[in-house]
């Protein structure tokens, strides 16, 4: 299997894609609106943003499904849509995706909080990221469990993942800095997280979102010495600086592309990006990773 092959390479730099949501914003998407619901109302937008990171030069990129969970669908009461939203999705990014690339079914979080910050139980999580992962399983070559910032919801979507699929699985937890390190806001800590996803058997560990490139390529000095598994890193383009209702991401191009240069000098495998960043972003990377 191609992305296998990838991993067993040791020259190999897989190149993720960029930012949907940012990309779909510039766009017109409303504020409060389910980008998912796109991939069925506005599809050639979606085709088109997989197509620009595929151009760019992205080995792989992730369906537009990241909210697409029936317990995050129905706190946008879109639950009776999820087959035809999913579906959709499919069909959007294999139209984009070129020979030789691969699409990769995106999940994020269902947006329901264990107590006592929510009412979630682990069941509920379970079922709700078995379901996303069967409709989405027979278009994907792996799966990215991502955003995710309790480490109990990301141990049930690997367990959801895995009793549905036997596809690789990255699995990328956000984390916050903190003068102690790095943690989730439900207090996990880095390293408790990485070896409780080791025991798990995922195939990547990750991490995205939330920090900058900067603070990014600090956990990455710490997660390389952590683990002997593969490291994803999706930074954001900085921290964002909000106008009104408007929310932008002003850090330059290369200085991003300085520190995925330096993430992946300490042995990050797969790097890419999230909020914030652009095509013009990742085949920024693509320019490095081709001088390699």
């Amino acid at each position: 299997m191609l992305f296998h092959d990838w991993l067993k390479d040791e020259s190999k730099i897989v190149l993720f894609d960029g930012g949907m949501g940012t990309e779909l914003i510039k766009r017109g998407l409303e504020t409060g609106k389910l980008p998912d619901l796109l991939n069925i109302e506005k599809p050639d937008i979606i085709v088109e943003i997989h197509k620009s990171y595929y151009e760019a030069g992205s080995d792989m990129c992730q369906s537009n499904t990241f909210g697409s969970t029936p317990l995050n669908l129905k706190n946008h009461s879109l639950e009776d849509k999820i087959t035809n939203i999913i579906d959709k999705a499919l069909d959007n990014i294999q139209k984009a995706c070129p020979p030789g690339r691969l699409v990769v079914g995106d999940i994020g979080p269902t947006g329901e909080f264990r107590p006592p910050v929510g009412k979630a139980t682990s069941e509920e999580w379970h079922s709700s990221f078995a379901t996303q992962t069967r409709l989405l399983e027979k278009g994907v070559a792996l799966f990215h469990i991502e955003t995710i910032s309790d480490l109990e919801e990301m141990l049930s979507a690997v367990r959801a993942v895995k009793e549905i699929s036997d596809k690789p699985i990255i699995a990328s937890i956000t984390y916050k800095k903190t003068k102690r390190g790095f943690f989730t806001i439900m207090g996990d800590p880095l390293e408790k997280c990485i070896n409780a996803l080791e025991n798990e058997k995922v195939d990547v560990i990750g991490a995205n979102c939330t920090l900058g490139s900067g603070d990014m390529l600090d956990l990455a000095k710490q997660a390389v010495n952590m683990t002997e598994l593969p490291i994803s890193v999706k930074p954001n383009a900085g921290q964002p600086r909000i106008e009104g209702t408007k929310t932008y991401y002003d850090q330059p191009i290369e200085e991003f592309v300085r520190d995925i240069q330096d993430m992946i000098n300490l042995g990050v495998k797969i790097v890419g990006g999230c909020c914030g960043t652009t095509p013009k972003t990742i085949n920024g990377i693509r320019k490095i990773i081709d001088k390699i």
